[in-house]
């Protein structure tokens, strides 16, 4: 085993402040530079229009317009700033993340250096894994967003929490009180982050158990005061929960009959995370292997062999995650970075199993991960799962949206390498080689996510041209082609969409549209050609409830239909007979355009009048 003087350590820690902070400057400076670029109208477009319309839209199926709604209109509805305020939400939480697990592991590492560097070194590391919240999604932020930010703060207190129960003091009260408030904020998001809460509430009770009941009961206590006073807050300053909570349900009601039922969902979710594994074995089962041995690997020759094999194995393991974009981002490769991202925890797990396994066998001195309690494999094994179960709930694979939680296992692996300086200097050699490599992938990702595959717009090389004459869009650079079209439709529409804010229907996903005109939603924003009941409910349910004064615009990419047409009905129009459709279809930017019949004669007469 090599020992390192204090003054080696030194340098070492420098030296990985200097690799993970170069990475994730480079993440963070990219997205930054590319707030200003590119605009989605489908998800994007549909989250922007929601916050718009915040305060008088209550049909949602989350209630993430109600925390992200207020900040946009503090902005000034200014995109731009609501991207940057993601940015820095996402920066300080990684962070806060990164320096709350350091300080507690520094009590589990006895042997740990005494510098601050050893803390800033790891937090370094953690805050470059966060680069994976810019791998594919829109850059402005959405309730997986709140999910994941939420349960990164909760695990921050959890781990304050530890800390102080290792040293035998009790826990700080503010981090109950935060813990509650947060559980709070992420329910109200998207209620499905109840799985998350409840795995992290959990490894909570196992911490505080140490110190026995009362300590518990003080915890639960506190932390139903801090959910009371987010309820508080929200009742008092954003809206009426009766109000939001209404809206909630009714949209959960509207897609009852046509979304993924649980077992459907589970099923999903198993056979695409044995297919990641399947394939992750498949890709680098041979470094695993690798790692393995090498943990076990005692005396000159065989660990000269040892490193012989990982070499190779390493080199396999590249040319893979090279020739298949294992380390390039956009929604396009999410399964081929998936696989990068897996391997480099399995690596971790795997070298920290091995380690303990050859100290059981009494094949060399014992490791710190041996002495562990129960409450630090709680913690560890909460983070090891953190990137599938923060998306329970989504439609689609976990690992889509998990594993932007990538932060948790570059935590597990800080965790691993600092607690097997027992095993031989391949393994833990190995090991830092492939988080280092996890970290690289980790902002090649993010910038080919934002500069070359941005979410359903295009590239920073092709966003050249301000979004001048559409006020709802100041600030972004789009392309030529999205630009013209966009203003030509803003042009064409002018006479019957002053004042701004008149209701507007666009089907199908073209909610960004709506917001680009300066219109509002009738019904729930969000409009897809596979949810159309859901949408005519929608559409119903607003008009019972308040018919709009102002017969909405209808924008179609495709030809209406009758759930469309019988959802008019409700807001006391007959499609057929009361709408007119603009043509030429160039003239509306190749979209079907239909005008109340009035309004359209109103305009003609008052354009000869003027002309």
């Amino acid at each position: 085993m090599i020992k390192l003087s204090p003054f080696g350590r030194q340098v070492v820690l420098l030296g990985v402040i200097a690799v993970a902070g170069g990475l994730a400057g480079w993440w963070i400076l990219t997205a930054g530079r590319a707030a200003n670029e590119g605009f989605d109208v489908t998800d994007e477009g549909y989250y922007l229009l929601s916050y718009r319309w915040w305060d008088s839209n209550p049909i949602a199926l989350t209630g993430v317009q109600y925390l992200y709604g207020p900040l946009f209109e503090w902005f000034g509805y200014d995109i731009v700033q609501l991207r940057l305020f993601r940015l820095v939400t996402v920066v300080l939480v990684h962070v806060a993340f990164g320096y709350s697990f350091m300080r507690w592991l520094r009590g589990r590492r006895p042997g740990a250096p005494s510098t601050r560097l050893w803390e800033a070194a790891g937090t370094v590391v953690v805050a470059a894994a966060g680069g994976m919240c810019y791998s594919w999604m829109p850059q402005t932020p959405g309730y997986n967003d709140v999910v994941l930010l939420g349960a990164l703060t909760l695990i921050s207190c959890v781990l304050w929490m530890a800390a102080a129960v290792d040293r035998g003091a009790r826990a700080p009260l503010w981090t109950f009180l935060l813990a509650g408030a947060v559980i709070g904020v992420m329910v109200l998001a998207k209620w499905t982050s109840v799985v998350v809460i409840g795995l992290i509430v959990i490894t909570a009770l196992i911490v505080l158990a140490a110190q026995g009941w009362r300590s518990v009961a003080r915890g639960i206590l506190l932390a139903l005061g801090g959910i009371a006073l987010t309820a508080l807050v929200v009742q008092l300053f954003v809206v009426r929960l009766s109000v939001a909570i209404a809206g909630i349900l009714d949209v959960n009601r509207f897609i009852a009959g046509t979304s993924y039922t649980p077992p459907d969902l589970l099923r999903l979710y198993w056979s695409s995370t044995v297919d990641l594994f399947g394939r992750t074995l498949a890709a680098h089962g041979l470094l695993l292997l690798a790692v393995a041995v090498a943990t076990f690997a005692r005396g000159r020759r065989l660990q000269i062999a040892a490193a012989v094999v990982t070499v190779v194995a390493l080199a396999v393991s590249v040319r893979h995650i090279v020739l298949n974009d294992g380390a390039v981002g956009g929604a396009g490769h999410i399964p081929m970075y998936a696989e990068t991202l897996l391997a480099v925890v399995l690596v971790a797990v795997v070298a920290g199993a091995g380690t303990l396994i050859a100290g059981g066998f009494k094949l060399g001195p014992s490791s710190r991960l041996s002495r562990e309690s129960t409450r630090t494999w709680a913690i560890l094994a909460l983070l090891t799962v953190l990137p599938f179960v923060q998306s329970f709930g989504t439609n689609t694979r976990l690992f889509t949206i998990g594993f932007n939680a990538f932060a948790a296992w570059a935590a597990v692996g800080v965790a691993v390498l600092t607690g097997i300086w027992a095993a031989p200097v391949v393994a833990r050699s190995t090991l830092a080689m492939v988080l280092t490599g996890g970290l690289v992938a980790t902002a090649t990702i993010a910038y080919t996510g934002l500069f070359r595959y941005p979410y359903r717009t295009a590239g920073h090389d092709e966003s050249t041209v301000a979004a001048t004459t559409l006020p709802p869009l100041r600030g972004l650079y789009l392309t030529p082609a999205l630009e013209q079209r966009l203003s030509r439709l803003a042009v064409v529409l002018r006479p019957y969409n002053e004042p701004a804010g008149r209701p507007i229907l666009a089907f199908d996903k073209m909610a960004g549209l709506v917001l680009a005109l300066g219109g509002r939603p009738l019904g729930e924003a969000w409009i897809a050609p596979t949810e159309r009941t859901r949408t005519a409910a929608g559409i119903e349910v607003a008009c019972r409830q308040e018919r709009p004064s102002r017969p909405p615009l209808v924008i179609l990419n495709r030809t209406i239909s009758e759930l469309e047409i019988t959802a008019l009905r409700a807001c006391g129009l007959d499609f057929r007979s009361d709408y007119q459709q603009l043509t030429p279809a160039e003239r509306t930017s190749d979209l079907q355009v239909w005008i109340p019949k009035a309004e359209i004669a109103k305009a003609e007469r008052v354009a000869r009048t003027t002309g």
